[in-house]
Protein backbone atom coordinates (compact mmCIF):
# COMPACT_ATOMS: atom_id res chain seq x y z
CA UNK A 1 0.00 0.00 0.00
CA UNK A 2 1.28 3.46 -0.90
CA UNK A 3 0.11 6.99 -0.08
CA UNK A 4 1.06 9.84 -2.37
CA UNK A 5 0.14 13.44 -3.30
CA UNK A 6 -0.54 14.78 -6.81
CA UNK A 7 0.27 18.41 -7.65
CA UNK A 8 0.33 20.68 -10.68
CA UNK A 9 3.94 20.89 -11.89
CA UNK A 10 3.65 24.51 -13.05
CA UNK A 11 2.56 26.03 -9.72
CA UNK A 12 2.48 23.13 -7.20
CA UNK A 13 -1.27 23.57 -6.75
CA UNK A 14 -3.34 20.63 -5.51
CA UNK A 15 -5.01 18.37 -8.08
CA UNK A 16 -8.10 16.87 -6.48
CA UNK A 17 -10.22 14.14 -8.09
CA UNK A 18 -7.37 12.92 -10.31
CA UNK A 19 -7.81 9.31 -11.49
CA UNK A 20 -5.42 6.53 -10.41
CA UNK A 21 -5.78 3.01 -11.84
CA UNK A 22 -3.73 -0.04 -10.87
CA UNK A 23 -3.40 -1.89 -14.20
CA UNK A 24 -2.74 -5.21 -12.42
CA UNK A 25 -5.52 -5.30 -9.81
CA UNK A 26 -7.86 -3.01 -11.84
CA UNK A 27 -8.46 -0.99 -8.65
CA UNK A 28 -9.28 2.63 -9.36
CA UNK A 29 -9.45 5.59 -6.98
CA UNK A 30 -9.35 9.40 -7.05
CA UNK A 31 -7.40 11.95 -5.05
CA UNK A 32 -9.16 13.76 -2.20
CA UNK A 33 -9.53 17.53 -1.78
CA UNK A 34 -5.90 17.71 -0.62
CA UNK A 35 -4.62 15.88 -3.70
CA UNK A 36 -3.77 12.75 -1.68
CA UNK A 37 -4.56 9.10 -2.40
CA UNK A 38 -3.84 5.68 -0.91
CA UNK A 39 -3.94 2.49 -2.97
CA UNK A 40 -3.00 -1.18 -2.59
CA UNK A 41 -0.09 -2.09 -4.86
CA UNK A 42 2.75 -4.52 -5.38
CA UNK A 43 6.21 -3.23 -6.36
CA UNK A 44 5.76 -4.58 -9.90
CA UNK A 45 2.32 -2.98 -10.43
CA UNK A 46 1.88 -0.09 -12.86
CA UNK A 47 -0.32 2.90 -12.03
CA UNK A 48 -2.03 5.06 -14.63
CA UNK A 49 -2.50 8.60 -13.32
CA UNK A 50 -4.66 11.07 -15.23
CA UNK A 51 -6.66 14.26 -14.91
CA UNK A 52 -8.51 16.32 -17.50
CA UNK A 53 -6.22 18.91 -19.09
CA UNK A 54 -3.04 17.19 -17.89
CA UNK A 55 -0.73 14.61 -19.42
CA UNK A 56 -1.50 11.04 -18.41
CA UNK A 57 1.45 9.14 -16.92
CA UNK A 58 2.16 5.45 -16.35
CA UNK A 59 4.64 4.60 -13.60
CA UNK A 60 5.66 1.51 -11.64
CA UNK A 61 4.59 1.42 -8.01
CA UNK A 62 8.18 0.96 -6.84
CA UNK A 63 9.30 4.10 -8.70
CA UNK A 64 6.60 6.52 -7.54
CA UNK A 65 7.91 9.46 -5.53
CA UNK A 66 6.16 10.91 -2.49
CA UNK A 67 4.87 13.83 -4.55
CA UNK A 68 3.71 13.30 -8.12
CA UNK A 69 3.69 16.26 -10.50
CA UNK A 70 1.42 16.33 -13.55
CA UNK A 71 2.15 18.56 -16.54
CA UNK A 72 -0.43 20.45 -18.55
CA UNK A 73 -1.45 18.58 -21.70
CA UNK A 74 -0.63 20.05 -25.08
CA UNK A 75 -2.78 18.46 -27.78
CA UNK A 76 -1.07 18.05 -31.12
CA UNK A 77 -4.06 16.65 -33.01
CA UNK A 78 -4.64 19.02 -35.90
CA UNK A 79 -8.28 19.95 -36.59
CA UNK A 80 -9.61 19.51 -40.09
CA UNK A 81 -12.56 21.11 -41.82
CA UNK A 82 -14.73 19.58 -44.53
CA UNK A 83 -16.25 22.14 -46.85
CA UNK A 84 -18.74 21.87 -49.71
CA UNK A 85 -16.01 23.58 -51.73
CA UNK A 86 -12.35 22.71 -52.37
CA UNK A 87 -11.24 25.04 -49.56
CA UNK A 88 -12.48 27.89 -47.37
CA UNK A 89 -11.13 30.53 -49.74
CA UNK A 90 -13.22 29.14 -52.60
CA UNK A 91 -16.32 29.08 -50.36
CA UNK A 92 -15.72 32.65 -49.18
CA UNK A 93 -15.25 33.92 -52.73
CA UNK A 94 -18.40 32.14 -53.94
CA UNK A 95 -20.37 33.52 -50.99
CA UNK A 96 -19.16 37.13 -51.16
CA UNK A 97 -19.06 37.42 -54.96
CA UNK A 98 -22.61 36.22 -55.53
CA UNK A 99 -24.17 38.92 -57.72
CA UNK A 100 -27.85 39.39 -58.38
CA UNK A 101 -28.52 41.30 -61.54
CA UNK A 102 -30.74 44.33 -61.14
CA UNK A 103 -33.01 44.30 -64.19
CA UNK A 104 -35.15 47.24 -63.13
CA UNK A 105 -33.66 50.50 -64.42
CA UNK A 106 -36.30 53.22 -64.11
CA UNK A 107 -38.66 51.41 -66.42
CA UNK A 108 -40.97 48.47 -66.41
CA UNK A 109 -39.18 45.18 -66.96
CA UNK A 110 -41.22 43.21 -69.47
CA UNK A 111 -39.94 39.90 -68.09
CA UNK A 112 -41.95 40.47 -64.89
CA UNK A 113 -45.32 38.95 -65.59
CA UNK A 114 -48.30 40.10 -63.59
CA UNK A 115 -51.60 38.28 -63.83
CA UNK A 116 -54.67 40.12 -62.59
CA UNK A 117 -57.85 38.14 -62.37
CA UNK A 118 -61.37 39.54 -61.83
CA UNK A 119 -62.27 39.83 -58.17
CA UNK A 120 -63.66 36.58 -56.85
CA UNK A 121 -65.00 36.65 -53.25
CA UNK A 122 -64.32 32.94 -52.93
CA UNK A 123 -60.61 33.51 -53.60
CA UNK A 124 -59.34 35.67 -50.76
CA UNK A 125 -55.66 35.02 -51.67
CA UNK A 126 -56.01 37.21 -54.76
CA UNK A 127 -54.55 36.51 -58.18
CA UNK A 128 -51.18 38.30 -58.07
CA UNK A 129 -48.14 36.20 -59.09
CA UNK A 130 -44.61 36.99 -60.20
CA UNK A 131 -42.12 35.18 -62.40
CA UNK A 132 -38.90 35.84 -64.28
CA UNK A 133 -35.92 37.44 -62.43
CA UNK A 134 -37.77 37.60 -59.11
CA UNK A 135 -37.99 33.79 -59.05
CA UNK A 136 -34.31 33.60 -59.95
CA UNK A 137 -33.40 35.95 -57.09
CA UNK A 138 -35.40 33.86 -54.61
CA UNK A 139 -33.78 30.65 -55.85
CA UNK A 140 -30.26 32.09 -55.48
CA UNK A 141 -31.06 33.41 -52.00
CA UNK A 142 -32.48 30.06 -50.87
CA UNK A 143 -29.44 28.21 -52.20
CA UNK A 144 -27.15 30.65 -50.41
CA UNK A 145 -28.93 30.00 -47.10
CA UNK A 146 -28.88 26.23 -47.67
CA UNK A 147 -25.13 26.25 -48.44
CA UNK A 148 -24.46 28.24 -45.27
CA UNK A 149 -26.46 25.79 -43.13
CA UNK A 150 -24.64 22.82 -44.70
CA UNK A 151 -21.31 24.49 -44.01
CA UNK A 152 -22.18 25.15 -40.33
CA UNK A 153 -23.40 21.55 -39.97
CA UNK A 154 -20.09 20.24 -41.30
CA UNK A 155 -18.17 22.44 -38.85
CA UNK A 156 -20.16 20.99 -35.94
CA UNK A 157 -19.45 17.45 -37.14
CA UNK A 158 -15.73 18.23 -37.36
CA UNK A 159 -15.70 19.68 -33.82
CA UNK A 160 -17.41 16.51 -32.55
CA UNK A 161 -14.84 14.28 -34.29
CA UNK A 162 -12.00 16.32 -32.79
CA UNK A 163 -13.49 15.97 -29.29
CA UNK A 164 -13.68 12.18 -29.68
CA UNK A 165 -10.11 12.04 -31.01
CA UNK A 166 -8.80 13.93 -27.98
CA UNK A 167 -10.39 11.40 -25.60
CA UNK A 168 -9.46 8.23 -27.51
CA UNK A 169 -6.30 8.25 -29.61
CA UNK A 170 -3.01 6.41 -30.16
CA UNK A 171 -1.15 8.46 -27.54
CA UNK A 172 -3.65 7.55 -24.81
CA UNK A 173 -3.55 3.88 -25.86
CA UNK A 174 0.24 3.91 -25.58
CA UNK A 175 0.10 5.49 -22.10
CA UNK A 176 -2.52 3.08 -20.75
CA UNK A 177 -1.36 -0.19 -22.37
CA UNK A 178 2.36 0.63 -22.72
CA UNK A 179 2.23 -0.57 -26.33
CA UNK A 180 4.93 1.05 -28.45
CA UNK A 181 4.44 -0.44 -31.91
CA UNK A 182 2.21 1.71 -34.13
CA UNK A 183 0.82 -1.34 -35.92
CA UNK A 184 -0.13 -2.97 -32.63
CA UNK A 185 -1.73 0.25 -31.38
CA UNK A 186 -3.81 0.60 -34.57
CA UNK A 187 -4.82 -3.05 -34.36
CA UNK A 188 -5.82 -2.69 -30.72
CA UNK A 189 -7.88 0.47 -31.36
CA UNK A 190 -9.69 -1.34 -34.16
CA UNK A 191 -10.34 -4.27 -31.82
CA UNK A 192 -11.79 -2.01 -29.10
CA UNK A 193 -14.18 -0.32 -31.56
CA UNK A 194 -15.74 1.87 -28.85
CA UNK A 195 -19.11 3.46 -29.60
CA UNK A 196 -18.92 7.22 -30.21
CA UNK A 197 -21.52 7.91 -27.52
CA UNK A 198 -19.54 5.81 -25.03
CA UNK A 199 -16.39 7.85 -25.70
CA UNK A 200 -18.32 11.13 -25.52
CA UNK A 201 -20.05 10.55 -22.18
CA UNK A 202 -17.45 8.40 -20.36
CA UNK A 203 -15.17 9.88 -17.71
CA UNK A 204 -11.43 9.29 -18.02
CA UNK A 205 -11.59 6.67 -15.31
CA UNK A 206 -14.34 4.66 -17.04
CA UNK A 207 -12.67 5.01 -20.44
CA UNK A 208 -9.25 3.93 -19.16
CA UNK A 209 -10.74 1.02 -17.24
CA UNK A 210 -12.54 -0.18 -20.36
CA UNK A 211 -9.30 0.14 -22.36
CA UNK A 212 -7.59 -2.11 -19.80
CA UNK A 213 -10.42 -4.66 -20.01
CA UNK A 214 -10.13 -4.70 -23.79
CA UNK A 215 -6.37 -5.01 -23.51
CA UNK A 216 -6.72 -8.17 -21.39
CA UNK A 217 -9.01 -9.68 -24.02
CA UNK A 218 -6.70 -8.54 -26.81
CA UNK A 219 -3.67 -10.20 -25.19
CA UNK A 220 -5.57 -13.49 -24.96
CA UNK A 221 -6.42 -13.54 -28.64
CA UNK A 222 -4.52 -16.10 -30.77
CA UNK A 223 -1.66 -14.44 -32.66
CA UNK A 224 -2.36 -11.09 -30.90
CA UNK A 225 1.34 -10.25 -31.08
Amino acid sequence: MISRTILNKSDSSIISHANIINTTSKIGITTNDDGKFTILTEPSDTLIISFIGFQTIAVKSSEIKTTIYLERAIYTIEPYIVLPYKNFKEFKEAFTNLTIEDTVKHKMNRSIITHIKPFDPSNLNGGLSFGGPISSIAAKFNKQIKDRKNYECLLLKDAYKLMLAKKFNATIIEQVTLLKNDTQIDSFMEYCDFNKKFIEFSSQYILFNQILNCFDEYNNLPNSD
